[in-house]
């Protein structure tokens, strides 16, 4: 009989139930996950979802691809297609952009994901709502898409519980039980204390001030992402492809016979990690709450790439909550000798999530891990100025300038 090491997991949003999906499918783990609320109903119902390939290394790239062969899989077994797969083009018209697209291609490769270089012809035949120059080249990637969120989490709790992980609902973690410096357990809010050989922490963007009580500082910052949707647009299809244009910071996708896009502003909004109501749905950042001055700052460089936003009107502004670190990239690993945390996705958390559950279940079960995981690892910034800690101002807006310069999906 396998002895199975048993796992807490604190927190039911994407991250968590993927990580339980691979534990408990493993066969030697035995899962405990707790939220205090309903699954995949906190900031992973925010998420626009972009479920895009092309990422700034070849780790994340794994990491992404990880995602899409574990939901096909999932979409198979129980019956239930929910991605839209209708393709991402990452638009280029500077130099630099060219030869990253030419990083990408290379990825691509190593991966067996098609791709397809496209002139501006072909970009205008995809997407005849979008105004490029003449000497603009797009790196067509054909199975690419978005996905919701909230079902793919569905999905992965499936896949747990059919293993026998125990999934609670409404159910608050209130402390964590330590003895002699190792943690052994965690308190419910019940008052009920459950034992644990490790301890996952996913739980968003309220890992940092949980974590902070028993000194552990985790890298990150609560950063606002944004995106706006217009009303219905007859030029937008639901089966047209994604537009990523890093020369303007902007993406673009439909959302049925609307459109949705979204800038990565300058406009930096950052929060307390503190301050996070348990309702995240309720919570608005003090600085542009309706991110007027974002839109404004963009407004002439959208309008010029996509000609229907003169006439559409804006049916929708949702903004969320993403977890950013320094450097983009999620903190992923151990923190504890049996404590582990998945967080910090920076705004990929939808198409990061497969590969962080088998990631995070590789580590926990001491298996070889797939991706390189010291490029995750949350000791990365130690030795940083200012120093990593989530509870200093100055080094959440720190992190909150690293929104502003991501590229990546």
């Amino acid at each position: 009989m396998v002895n199975k090491q048993q796992v807490v997991i604190i927190g039911g949003g994407i991250l968590g139930l993927a990580i339980a999906h691979y534990l408990q499918t493993s066969g030697q783990a035995q899962v405990q996950l707790f939220e205090r609320g309903e699954l995949g109903a906190g900031t992973t119902s925010q998420a626009a979802a972009l479920l895009t390939r092309a990422r700034s290394s070849d780790n994340s790239a794994s990491m992404v691809h990880e995602t899409h062969t574990v939901m096909r899989t999932l979409e198979q077994r129980f019956n239930m297609p929910f991605a839209q797969r209708s393709g991402c083009l990452h638009i280029a018209v500077h130099d630099d952009e060219r030869q990253q697209q030419q990083r990408y291609a290379q990825q691509a490769q190593q991966l067996d994901v098609a791709t397809q270089w496209l002139d501006s012809a072909a970009i205008r035949r995809l997407l005849p709502w979008l105004a490029v120059n003449a000497d603009s080249r797009a790196l067509y990637y054909p199975d690419d898409g978005h996905a919701d969120p909230y079902t793919l989490a569905q999905l992965y709790a499936r896949s747990a519980r059919a293993a026998g992980a125990q999934i609670i609902t409404h159910c608050a973690v209130s402390r964590l039980e330590s003895q002699g410096g190792v943690f052994t357990g965690v308190h419910l809010a019940s008052g009920e204390c459950i034992r644990a050989d490790s301890i996952v922490l996913a739980a968003g963007p309220w890992s940092a001030a949980l974590a902070s009580d028993y000194d552990i500082a985790l890298a990150m910052a609560p950063v606002r992402s944004h995106y706006w949707i217009t009303n219905h647009q007859p030029q937008v299809r639901a089966d047209q492809p994604m537009a990523i244009i890093p020369s303007a910071k902007a993406y673009f996708r439909s959302e049925h016979s609307a459109l949705l896009f979204g800038v990565r502003d300058s406009q930096c909004c950052v929060a307390d990690p503190r301050a996070l109501p348990d309702d995240i749905h309720s919570f608005h950042f003090a600085d542009d709450a309706n991110g007027w001055l974002a839109l404004e700052e963009h407004w002439q460089t959208l309008q010029a790439l996509c000609p229907l936003l003169e006439s559409a009107q804006l049916a929708h502004y949702l903004s969320g909550v993403s977890s950013y670190t320094p450097d983009a990239k999620p903190l992923l690993g151990r923190v504890g000798e049996n404590v582990f945390v998945a967080t910090g996705c920076s705004g990929a958390g939808i198409a990061f999530s497969a590969g962080i559950g088998r990631l995070l279940s590789e580590q926990i079960l001491d298996k070889p891990t797939f991706v390189a995981a010291d490029e995750f690892s949350p000791a990365r910034f130690a030795g940083m100025q200012p120093a990593a800690d989530p509870l200093s101002a100055d080094f959440r807006q720190y992190c909150a300038h690293a929104r502003s310069g991501k590229s990546t999906g």
